[in-house]
């Protein structure tokens, strides 16, 4: 019994939500049943929002139906079901009727279901050979002619932003279909914007998008927030016309987050999360990050996640770290990483400008390279050229003034203390905080001897050991034996409480007398005693 194999195919991502596949699907589904002498493959073949006009579907479905057909596969005898024959293809007559006919040579028929007609290797040789040349001829001639309507429509409204007229077009989220600024969305756009050149993924955007309340992003996700990032309608421009829209963000920012989303492609990060230490306590055998451990009566402990999860199988590693150690460390060694970290997000006026100039010549360096492109297809003419050297000027404009802007010394502005800046985000966003550290490269980086090394420091740490009789961890640094008291599951709760504790009438707010009263008053008086 022959075999019927079914292909589908429609332009647009946009028609997948529409009935273009239904209604292709229903085509095969009636055919079938009007020929109960075919059986219907279970192997199916779909272009789903694949351009045949741009031949996008050779190099996906289609091109793995004509595998097939090479490979023996699909034999001799079969049938391919199409809904027209503009669905294998818009291009070229000489390009199109050598593919179809490959098919047919190789002795599978192609059954165009939107008038029922069977192509077959003999019918092409005989009275389908003009049918067919027509319907692809008539094929390519519809996408040709709606392309040059589509460009000519382009050019339009190309022409009216340059005058500086309104243009309408599909815009963003945070524009009106005029192309207004909803003012209840610019900043929160703008806030997406900082936190992810502040080192957050695009989930921890989204979530915190969802979590403002406002309506129109309660449905938002990651790759939104991605498109919106690279957009440049958030500067203002459509396409490379500047000032056409009224800007989202500044374009330092704009350009800064280009990098980020540059930078990022090379070096794969931790996702930020609640422990202010995910990310960036490593294993020093595997590398993988070490997980927290939290216990009924003992402090939280740390261990590498390859170990934890597979034992010896996942790592060799199976020192288990006290968080309060790993943490100790992090507080004496990170205010340089945070300082740092703040220095490029707070940047001077120059450096500002430094990498907006950056982002303008790269963007002034791809529209010379496409215009280079469109004279190798239509020659060297006056428009192209003068193009040309209108992007050259403004090149070398930018270069200028970056070489001089490079060569400028800025006087120092008044920069927060690193102490003021990382309590303010242990207690505002210690989120933030992990992905600026994570930014600038620090990390604590952990070995099974006790060995602890820290990003940038030349001396390491060494965790020896637990003191009973002291309840607190040692650790051995230059020399000095340094003593950590374990903060038991009880008393990190009262830790908790410590922001919410005011100062008393003497000026007293230090953090261990305020412990001490708060352990008092909650009757556990072990510390004290101790």
């Amino acid at each position: 019994m022959p075999t019927a194999f079914s292909y589908a195919r429609f332009s647009s991502g946009k028609q997948k939500y529409g009935s273009s596949l239904e209604r292709q699907q229903g085509l095969v589904a009636g055919w079938l049943a009007a020929h109960p002498d075919y059986e219907r493959s279970e192997l199916r073949f779909e272009d789903l929002g694949k351009s045949a006009w741009k031949g996008e579907h050779l190099e996906n479905g289609f091109g793995k139906l004509r595998a097939a057909i090479a490979a023996g596969a699909i034999k001799s005898g079969d049938c391919v079901l199409i809904e027209a024959i503009d669905r294998a293809g818009r291009l070229s007559p000489t390009t199109m009727f050598p593919i179809l006919a490959d098919i047919l040579n190789a002795g599978v028929s192609i059954v165009t279901l939107d008038d029922g007609v069977t192509y077959t290797h003999e019918s092409v040789n005989g009275h389908h050979l003009f049918l067919l040349a027509a319907k692809i001829q008539q094929a390519n001639a519809y996408s040709e002619t709606l392309s040059r309507r589509i460009h000519k429509a382009y050019d339009k409204r190309k022409e009216a932003a340059k005058e500086g007229k309104e243009v309408k077009r599909h815009t963003p989220l945070w524009l009106t279909s005029n192309g207004e600024l909803i003012e209840s969305l610019a900043p929160l756009v703008k806030q997406a914007f900082e936190d992810y050149a502040s080192g957050l993924g695009e989930r921890r955007i989204c979530r915190r998008l969802r979590d403002s309340g406002h309506p129109e992003l309660q449905t938002i996700n990651g790759t939104t927030v991605k498109r919106w990032l690279r957009n440049p309608t958030a500067i203002g421009y459509w396409n490379e016309i500047p000032n056409v829209y009224p800007a989202v963000v500044d374009k330092e920012l704009f350009f800064r987050v280009q990098q980020q989303l540059e930078k990022n492609k090379q070096s794969k990060r931790s996702a930020p999360t609640r422990y202010l230490l995910t990310g960036l306590a490593k294993c020093g055998h595997c590398g993988r990050n070490l997980n927290i451990k939290r216990h009924a009566k003992t402090g939280a402990t740390m261990q590498c996640t390859s170990r934890a999860r597979l034992s010896l199988a996942g790592c060799d590693n199976g020192r288990v770290f006290p968080k309060q150690v790993v943490e100790h460390i992090r507080v004496q060694t990170s205010l340089p990483f945070v300082q740092q970290a703040m220095a490029s997000q707070q940047l001077t006026v120059n450096q500002k400008r430094l990498i907006e100039i950056q982002g303008e010549l790269e963007g002034v360096s791809k529209q010379i390279a496409n215009l280079a492109d469109t004279i190798k297809v239509v020659g060297l003419i006056p428009e192209v050229q003068q193009s040309i050297e209108g992007l050259q000027d403004q090149r070398q404009q930018l270069e200028q003034e970056k070489l001089i802007l490079e060569r400028t010394k800025e006087a120092d502005g008044s920069v927060l203390s690193a102490i003021t800046i990382e309590r303010d985000f242990l207690d505002n966003d210690p989120i933030k905080l992990n992905a600026l550290l994570q930014q600038t490269g620090y990390s604590i980086t952990c070995y099974s001897d006790g060995l602890i090394v820290v990003s940038g420091e030349i001396y390491p740490w060494l965790y020896d050991r637990y003191d009973r009789k002291t309840g607190s961890y040692v650790v051995r640094y230059l020399d000095e034996d340094i003593h950590i008291r374990m903060i038991r599951p009880e008393q990190e709760k009262l830790l908790e409480g410590l922001s919410r504790v005011q100062p008393n009438e003497q000026g007293e707010d230090e953090p261990v007398n305020n412990l001490l009263k708060l352990m008092a008053r909650s009757g556990n008086r072990r510390l004290d005693s101790e």
